[in-house]
């Protein structure tokens, strides 16, 4: 035999040390880490349908969620919560709490109600959490979309007729029936806190499909100006009812050039107890004038006249001569027109000055023992008697 190396001793405990080490390592994995994590059931969210499929706004939407635990699943599992909440959001929009158990292989469904205020496409969460036997939570996420349409309803327009300020104009509401199907029993109200309606409601029995119609209000503003109108239209289409309520500020305007009449070329005289006034009435605006009529007003030394005048068209004119009693010298007298434009009263009042006409009457002769002074027709009739008994004497 060979003599053996000095290092082989020491190789042959390394060899043994690196396997023990190797074993060891092996067996220490389990208990260092303990008792195996028990396994989660299968549970999960197999579909989630959407009543009706295109939701309006308001109106109410079911998520029709249905939930299936496995047939291979290793524990029931009891559905503590299920929510929606909107992508990224974590504020829940609907909830549901203490759902029920489900058994292994089995299945159930619920209804989920949530709504929308505004169209669009709405990207959800559906998030479904459960409790195992072994008391542990699994949670499940669900992705759906809901498109929430407009809805297909009658469009409202308002329109106003322009007026002075308080006349009466018109308020008109269109309706126009843009459906496929005819709607009945229409009813349109029409109020403002700010404008005073004298017909607050119209109805119709019903409006055929891609027609329209007009309700007339007559309406009065103090001022022109822009004032909130609320309109309401009710009605029902294949049996059910609805309601449609829309808020305008429409422009209660004025015409530019309303009706007005101004008295030219005013002439007042006084010839002793007679007082004669004539001028013309002229209607400067572009709307006709009505019920016009001149007057003096009734005082100590003048008698209250009137003449009436009737209309007079827009740029037109008409001209008068009024007649009354006086006494004593008038200087001036107050002449009124009064008329009406639009259904509303006007008046307006010009002081005009008076002229006053002498009447002269006949002046004896100041000579003295004189005859008075004989009127032409007497002076003929004297000569005319002399020249008579003159040619009978002759």
């Amino acid at each position: 035999m060979s003599p053996r190396e000095p290092n082989d001793g020491v190789g042959s405990v390394l060899s043994w040390l690196f396997v023990a080490v190797i074993v060891l390592s092996t067996v220490a994995v389990p208990l260092a880490t303990g008792p195996a994590k028990a396994a989660e059931a299968h549970i999960g969210i197999s579909d989630v349908t959407v009543a009706p499929a295109e939701p309006t706004p308001g109106e109410q939407t079911d998520l029709e969620v249905t939930i299936r635990n496995g047939e291979n699943s290793p524990s029931v599992v009891d559905v503590t919560d299920v929510y929606v909440r909107r992508q990224g959001s974590p504020t829940d929009i609907a909830r549901i709490e203490d759902v029920g158990t489900i058994t292994i292989g089995s299945s159930i469904t619920i209804p989920v109600a949530v709504s929308f205020d505004e169209p669009g496409s709405k990207n959800l969460r559906v998030v479904l959490v459960g409790r195992q036997n072994d008391g542990s939570h699994v949670r499940v996420r669900y992705p759906v979309t809901v498109d929430v349409k407009e809805v297909s309803r009658p469009q409202l327009e308002l329109s106003t007729e322009e007026a002075v300020p308080g006349a009466t104009r018109s308020v008109n509401v269109t309706v126009s029936n843009g459906l496929t199907e005819d709607i009945r029993q229409l009813r349109v109200v029409s109020s403002s806190s700010e404008v005073n309606f004298s017909v607050t409601e119209r109805v119709k029995p019903r409006l055929e499909a891609g027609n329209a119609t007009t309700f007339t209000f007559p309406a009065r503003v103090d001022e022109a100006g822009s004032y909130p109108v609320n309109v309401t239209l009710q009605y029902s289409s294949r049996g059910e009812k609805h309601e449609l309520t829309r808020t305008y500020r429409p422009a209660f305007s004025s015409p530019t050039n309303p009706g007005q009449v101004i008295l030219t070329d005013v002439q007042a005289t006084q010839a002793g107890g007679a007082l004669e006034i004539s001028a013309t009435a002229g209607n400067v605006g572009s709307d006709a004038v009505e019920g016009v009529v001149v007057s003096v007003a009734d005082s100590s030394s003048v008698e209250r006249s009137n003449y009436f005048i009737g209309s007079i068209d827009g740029s037109d004119f008409s001209s008068f001569t009024l007649r009354t009693a006086a006494q004593g010298n008038v200087s001036s007298v107050p002449v009124e027109v009064r008329y009406s434009v639009g259904g509303v009263e006007k008046s307006v009042t010009t002081s005009v000055s008076v002229d006053r006409q002498t009447m002269r009457r006949p002046v004896p002769d100041s000579g003295a023992g004189g005859l008075p002074l004989l009127p032409v027709g007497g002076a003929a009739a004297v000569l005319l008697v002399g020249a008579v008994v003159y040619r009978w004497r002759s």
